[in-house]
């Protein structure tokens, strides 16, 4: 059963709609009155799949629920610039789900043998790296999440995703807590910030650890040429991997720490590197193209100590930035929490935390 509310005044027209699980808003302003552009969010379907288009002065976004609560589409409105890898049809993105938009890690990257042990309990994930048999990433980024709150002010829009744990049957067999997630988009202008937050509805304590294989588009512009676009990211340490990709507990320096740091070319450079940021406030990557001519701010709060840099063979047209709470394999890296971000979730206990994505013209 549908809801109407309509309002009307000189300066705009709103007419909401509420459907099982979504705001529907649509907003039409005359500029020629000097009105702001406002928020606009409707129900949509991509790709066969039902999901929510956020729409900003400057960015229009695209949430899939059912694939994991993906922010899979990122848009400058202004060029009509792509910013995020995105799938052209759901053949293409079922074949590396973990390769188009925001992918939420849970737990984030490589677990050794797929096991480890918290509080005297041991937990056995499914082996799905069977050549270096490691489980990795997680379980929430094909789960099936429900949108339950959506809201537009001004040019703000807010939308709100859950998933329970119980009603993930290959996380409930592996990891048997009670407890539920929630992920908030907020898209403000030329900015969208996604927060994490987790509930323990369980007696029991819960460790966790969260992180997103955000993969942009480099170059962003169809003109571009990879050569001529920069990342940066200001890592103190890397961590020393094994054969299989598991950090061997061992911290090091690197040869192109400087060059990350001032922004360096990806161009052909292969990683699959894990690096250690300082300990102290926020962390952030950015991307720069200046044929584009838009600079791509990726920010992880105090909470994110731990990015994976992955671009593949250096030549795939991409970047993933993987800001992460937790590093690789944390709970069987022999260090003190401090280091290795591994945490514990007491029962009825909350927690939350953030990214930001900024985008901005040079």
């Amino acid at each position: 059963m549908l809801t109407y509310i309509i309002s009307i005044s000189i300066y705009q027209f709103l007419l909401q709609v509420r459907s099982e699980s979504v705001i529907i808003i649509f907003i039409l302003n005359d500029e020629r009155l000097g009105i702001k552009t406002m928020a606009i969010i409707e129900k949509i379907t991509y790709l066969g799949q039902q999901a929510v288009r956020v729409q900003t002065s400057q960015l229009e976004g695209v949430i899939v629920p059912s694939w994991g609560s993906n922010l899979i589409a990122l848009k400058w409105r202004a060029g009509e610039i792509d910013l995020l890898r995105s799938p052209t049809d759901a053949e293409q993105y079922l074949l590396k789900p973990v390769l188009y938009g925001t992918p939420v890690l849970f737990p984030p990257n490589r677990i050794e043998d797929g096991t480890f042990t918290s509080n005297g309990r041991t937990y056995h994930f499914p082996i799905n790296e069977v050549e270096r048999n490691n489980h990795i990433h997680g379980f929430l980024l094909d789960a099936v999440w429900t949108v339950d709150h959506a809201e537009t002010d001004g040019d703000r829009a807010v939308v709100e995703t859950t998933v329970l744990s119980e009603e993930v049957p290959a996380l409930y067999e592996a990891f048997p807590h009670k407890f539920t997630v929630r992920m908030q988009f907020v898209f403000e202008d030329n900015t969208v910030t996604q927060q994490f937050i987790i509930e323990n509805r369980d007696s029991s304590p819960i460790p966790w650890g969260v992180g997103y294989h955000t993969t942009f588009r480099v170059p962003l512009s169809a003109e571009g040429k990879s050569e001529q676009c920069t990342f940066q990211l200001e890592a103190d340490k890397r961590w020393v991997l094994s054969e299989r990709l598991l950090p061997t507990g061992e911290l090091e320096d690197f040869s192109f720490k400087q060059a990350l740091a001032e922004g360096m070319s990806l161009d052909g450079v292969i990683l699959d590197d894990v690096f250690q940021v300082a300990q102290q406030g926020a962390s952030e990557s950015i991307i720069v193209d200046k044929e584009a001519g838009l600079r791509i701010t990726y920010a992880g709060d105090e909470n994110f100590k731990q990015w994976v840099v992955y671009t593949s063979d250096g030549k795939s047209g991409f970047v993933c930035p993987e800001p992460y709470t937790w590093v690789t394999n944390a709970p069987n890296v022999d260090l003190p929490a401090e280091l290795t971000g591994f945490r514990v979730l007491a029962p009825g206990e909350r927690a939350a935390v953030s990214t930001k994505l900024s985008i901005a013209q040079l």
